[in-house]
C-alpha cells in the first residue's frame, strides 16, 4: 500500500492541491492578525466553521481532476493495478494532506499566541486537541468527496459538500440531533475543547454546548462513517471500467 500511496503522491507533484495544502492556513492565520486580541479564537473559527469544508472539497476536487486530466483514468484502469487499493491509497493521501494542514494552522496560531495574542485564555493544549480533532472528524469527508468529484464533476463536488454542507452544518450544530448530521460533529466538538460558539463568540460558563460527552460521540461516528464510506466508495471504484 506504502508504494500505491508513493505512487499518488508523485501524480500530485507541481499541482495546486499541494501548494493548497498550505496556503490555505496560512492565509487564515494571516487574516485572523487583524483581529488582535481575538487572533486565537478567529484563527481556529474561521478555519473550522468557514474554510476547512471548502479547503477539503476543494483539494480532494483538484486531485482528482488531475487525474480526470490524465485520460479520464484510462492510464489507471489499463495497468495491472489493484484498483480498490488505488482508490484508498489516493484517499489516505488526501486525509495525509489534510493532517499537513491543520499541522501548520496549529503551527501558525500557537506561533502567533506566543508572539502576538499572549493574552488569549485558550491554552496550547487545548489548540492541540482541537486540531487533532479537527483532523479526526473530516476524515469522512474525504471518501465522500472523491466519490462526488469522480461522478460527478468539480463542480457538483463544490456545491454539495461545501454548498450544502456548510447549510446542514449551521442548522444542525446547535439543535440536539446535532450527532445525525456529520457536518455538524466538527464545529460541536470545538465548542467544548476551545469554549467556543459555532458563531465565534466565547461560551459563558454553563452554557449546553460546552458539555465535552459530545467529544467521544463525534470522534467514534467520525471513524464509522469513513470505514463505511470508504469501503463502499473503493469497492464502487474497483468495479469501474474504461470508457
Amino acid at each position: 500500500m506504502l508504494n500505491y500511496i508513493k505512487a499518488e503522491n508523485l501524480k500530485c507533484k507541481g499541482t495546486f492541491a499541494k501548494k493548497l495544502v498550505v496556503l490555505a492556513p496560512v492565509c487564515i492565520v494571516l487574516l485572523s492578525l487583524i483581529e488582535g486580541k481575538y487572533f486565537v479564537v478567529n484563527g481556529y473559527n474561521w478555519w473550522y466553521a468557514l474554510t476547512f469544508l471548502g479547503f477539503v472539497t476543494l483539494l480532494t476536487a483538484l486531485v482528482n481532476q488531475n487525474e480526470e486530466k490524465k485520460l479520464r483514468y484510462r492510464a489507471v484502469f489499463a495497468l495491472p493495478v489493484n484498483l480498490r487499493k488505488t482508490w484508498i491509497s489516493k484517499v489516505l493521501l488526501i486525509e495525509i494532506y489534510v493532517s499537513i494542514a491543520n499541522i501548520v494552522h496549529l503551527a501558525g496560531i500557537i506561533l502567533g499566541k506566543l508572539f502576538y495574542c499572549t493574552s488569549s485564555n485558550i491554552t496550547i493544549s487545548q489548540m492541540i486537541t482541537a486540531t487533532l480533532l479537527l483532523i479526526v472528524t473530516s476524515l469522512w469527508q474525504v471518501p465522500l468527496c472523491l466519490f462526488l468529484a469522480k461522478k460527478f464533476g468539480l463542480l457538483s463536488a463544490v456545491l454539495i459538500n461545501f454548498g450544502a454542507g456548510t447549510a446542514l452544518c449551521f442548522f444542525a450544530v446547535t439543535k440536539s440531533f446535532w450527532w445525525i448530521c456529520p457536518y455538524s460533529w466538527a464545529t460541536r466538538l470545538m465548542c467544548p475543547v476551545l469554549g467556543i460558539l459555532p458563531n465565534g463568540n466565547p461560551a459563558l460558563h454553563g452554557d449546553a454546548l460546552l458539555n465535552p460527552g459530545v467529544v467521544p460521540i463525534g470522534i467514534t461516528l467520525s471513524i464509522a462513517l469513513f470505514a463505511v464510506l470508504l469501503t463502499v466508495t473503493a469497492n464502487w471504484f474497483s468495479k469501474q471500467e474504461v470508457k
